[in-house]
């Protein structure tokens, strides 16, 4: 009966079997571990060049080109051979790789702070608001990035997959934001949509830069893991280090968890004003009888920052010239504070700008 079954599933499914594909042998993967980890000039021209599309990509705020950089960039090759050095106790190819990483990443902050400084960048946009607030959901991309470059890396099918995480991970664009915080003053200026709003905490360096620690931390742990899991490493050689990678891990989650409380923070405050926006909830007339108004209305930026469980929330809004009256914002700001109260802040300060959108029309007869 069980042959029947079996030839019948054979005979169905075109005779499907699961392909385990050999490992990559030790002592190749070790080779190409220790090429990745010397600083060549092939590594340094890749790099430069990323970091030269990825500034200008950030800059112009265009995402297709950002991406592009992700690719060519080189950066994640010696951060794996750092993960292997660590699982097979090689304290010559650790040193190695730690000094290639840091010197790409230098080189990758001042070639961006140069070109920012080049240009007189003195504005930032949604490409960079987006890598100075990471947190723990980026660690964990980090990690399954990780697992999914140095897995790829020990079977030779699955090399060409190495791109594609490249792309998840993102070591060099929040570098190049580092470079560009650098270059600009306690005090920036946001751009969001049509408008400009002044005045905003410059964080940028600070956050882009513990974004890239989470990748760095995640990548090497991850990967240390899986070289382990494989067997091309030894836990009994590599203790010592795993131990004070996984005392690293743990420090970094300490702001990272922080930071996803924000983050929960912030989408439970920006879903409860959508909410208001869009009339779907029936505490105020004034949503009843202005539904055409809101529906003109755009969220152009919003953001949360909490301490000691604090909040202060900055929006963006666009909407017609005169529309979004004080009474209308008092209502706007009584519904965010009855929000707040539900998730347990203990106080909220909202900081509401609006940038008018008027219309100017001409009309000329030139018969």
């Amino acid at each position: 009966m069980a042959n029947l079954l079996g030839d019948a599933f054979a005979q169905i499914s075109g005779q499907w079997t699961l392909n385990l594909e050999s490992r990559v042998p030790r002592i190749q993967l070790y080779e190409k571990r220790i090429a990745s980890s010397k600083p060549s000039l092939g590594f340094f021209v890749l790099l430069i060049s990323s970091s030269v599309i990825a500034t200008l990509g950030l800059i112009s705020n265009s995402t297709a080109v950002v991406i592009g950089a992700m690719i060519v960039a080189p950066l994640m090759d010696p951060i794996l051979s750092l993960a292997f050095g660590i699982s097979v106790a090689d304290g010559r190819l650790m040193r190695r790789s730690f000094v290639t990483v840091t010197l790409g990443v230098v080189g990758v902050i001042a070639t961006s702070a140069l070109i920012s400084m080049a240009l007189g960048v003195t504005h930032i946009q949604s490409e960079i608001t987006a890598r100075t607030s990471p947190n723990l959901i980026d660690l964990g991309i980090a990690i399954a990035a990780a697992i999914a470059g140095s897995f790829s890396m020990t079977r030779e099918r699955l090399s060409n997959s190495i791109a594609g995480v490249a792309i998840a991970v993102a070591l060099v664009p929040p570098l190049c934001v580092s470079g560009i915080g650098l270059t600009m003053g306690s005090e920036v200026v946001a751009v969001f949509g049509r408008g400009t709003v002044a005045g905003l905490t410059n964080q940028i360096t600070e956050g882009s830069f513990l974004l890239f620690l989470a990748n760095l931390i995640g990548i090497t742990v991850a990967s240390l893991l899986v070289f382990l899991l494989q067997q091309y490493g030894s836990i009994s050689r590599c203790w010592r280090n795993l131990l004070i990678w996984f005392g690293l891990l743990g420090v970094l989650c300490i702001p990272l968890s922080s930071a996803l409380h924000d983050f929960s923070v912030r989408q439970h405050l920006d879903a409860e004003f959508r909410r208001f926006k869009s009339g779907q909830t029936s505490d105020f007339d004034i949503i009843k009888g202005n539904p055409v108004l809101w529906s003109k209305v755009r969220i152009l930026y919003s953001n949360v920052r909490v301490v000691d469980n604090e909040a202060t929330l900055d929006l963006v809004l666009n909407a017609p010239e005169n529309a979004l009256t004080t009474s209308v914002l008092d209502e706007v700001f009584k519904r965010i504070k009855s929000r707040a109260v539900e998730i347990d802040l203990d106080d909220i300060d909202v900081n509401i700008s609006v940038i008018p959108n008027r219309v100017f029309r001409y009309q000329a007869d030139l018969l």
